[in-house]
């Protein structure tokens, strides 16, 4: 028979051995040993998991690092996106204001056929050609100087009426031009609103990266979390088994041997009493 002292290399290899055991020699194994054996388990794992749980716990340190490193850059690129739509949105909103208002000041104003500015080329063109002859005529003519004030009047004359002319005009072409102006500053507007989208559009795709290595590193941190969490129970469970068994070495394992003390004193087995208190609820419960 295999004696405790060859057997000193703890419970998983009494485990390991038992199957190789007879009934006699498997009796013969007494508590004090089991309990040594489970408590030099516990021991052994206890010293074990510390330097697991270190190199979990410098895993879950870096891994939180680059997943909150990711999502500061995410955060910082969305709210650049945030920026740049509210820019595009407020720049086609103001664009789409001054169109109404140059449609409607086009629908407004009559159409105009052929000049678009109150004193076009061609009228500037026509009063130097007659400013020209009349000069040409003071130069080559010789009149009297009545003759000469009379042409210097006609001169005056015709630019004045040119002037009053160029006048009558600008009001009414005002409009016109006003509607040019918002339609300019709308297509300003529009180009604003362009570049920002094409801002967006660049950012989205940084953004998806910086998302993605965000998912990534937050998954690896969660595994070192759920890693780490379990070495720290082990370790304590470890830790409180070591206490509960030391206790059992030093003062006994009576409480551990009651079921075993009832049995061989006659009394039932714990698998004999649970039967019956399982039996008894059946019974209770078809009497209510």
């Amino acid at each position: 028979m295999m004696s405790n002292e060859y057997m000193t290399g703890g419970l998983l290899r009494v485990v390991e051995w038992a199957k190789y055991m007879t009934p006699e020699e498997l009796l013969a194994i007494t508590p004090e040993f089991l309990g040594k054996a489970i408590l030099h388990r516990r021991e052994r794992l206890a010293s074990e998991i510390p330097e697991q749980l270190d190199a979990r716990s410098d895993e879950l340190s870096e891994a939180a690092s680059m997943a909150r490193s990711a999502k500061v850059k995410r955060d910082d690129v969305n709210k650049k996106v945030a920026s740049l739509k509210k820019e595009r949105n407020d720049a086609q909103a103001k664009a789409k204001k001054l169109f109404v208002e140059a449609n409607a000041i086009r629908e407004a104003t009559p159409k105009q056929k052929g000049d678009t500015e109150p004193e076009p080329e061609w009228a500037k063109d026509r009063l130097q050609q007659r400013l020209d002859a009349l000069d040409l005529s003071l130069q080559t003519n010789w009149g009297t100087h009545i003759d000469e004030r009379s042409t210097l009047n006609e001169m005056k004359n015709l630019i004045r009426k040119h002037e009053e002319w160029v006048d009558s005009r600008k009001e009414k072409f005002s409009e016109i031009n006003r509607m040019k102006d918002l339609q300019e500053d709308a297509k300003q507007f529009l180009e604003t609103a362009d570049k920002a989208h094409q801002a967006m559009v660049q950012l989205h795709d940084e953004n998806q990266i910086f998302h993605d290595t965000y998912i990534e590193n937050e998954q690896k941190r969660k595994r070192a979390d759920a890693r780490t969490t379990r070495l720290a129970q082990a370790l304590d469970e470890s830790q409180r088994g070591i206490d509960y068994w030391k206790h059992c070495i030093e003062i006994g394992f009576h409480e551990l041997m009651a079921d075993s003390e009832r049995v061989r004193e006659g009394g039932k087995s714990s698998r004999a009493l649970a039967r019956e208190r399982r039996q008894q609820a059946v019974k209770e419960g078809e009497e209510e």
